[in-house]
């Protein structure tokens, strides 16, 4: 199986992407919730409240006009470390990240060498 090294294009981010943050999520990275208009302006407490409601979550929703609200100008993630569970499980050079640099317009990753 061939392995992949993300090259931190951004593209993944610059499309269409729904990113659904639960609590988990917003406890590691409060600032979360300042990209959510149903969140945004709620103290932590208030905002974790309502996240403890079964089906809450924050949605981070992007688009081509509209990048993820943590994308620096140089199309760097600027909670890397502490970005939501959907972020993490997006694998560099699967479907979805091939998808994504295609739509961005962004060449194929391409396989480590073994």
């Amino acid at each position: 199986m061939p392995r992949y090294e993300c090259d931190q294009c951004g593209a993944c981010c610059r499309g269409h992407l729904i990113v659904e943050a639960d609590i988990l999520d917003v406890l590691r990275e409060p600032r979360l919730c300042e990209a959510d208009p149903h969140y945004a302006g709620l103290t932590q407490d208030e905002a974790r409240t309502k996240l403890d409601e079964a089906g809450s979550a924050v949605i981070l929703a992007c688009g081509v006009d509209r990048p993820c609200w943590f994308l620096d100008a140089e199309c760097r993630c600027e909670i890397y470390p502490t970005r939501p569970n959907d972020c993490v499980a997006m694998q560099a050079g699967d479907e979805q990240c091939q998808f994504a640099r295609r739509a961005a317009g962004v060449l194929p990753l391409e396989p480590l060498e073994a």
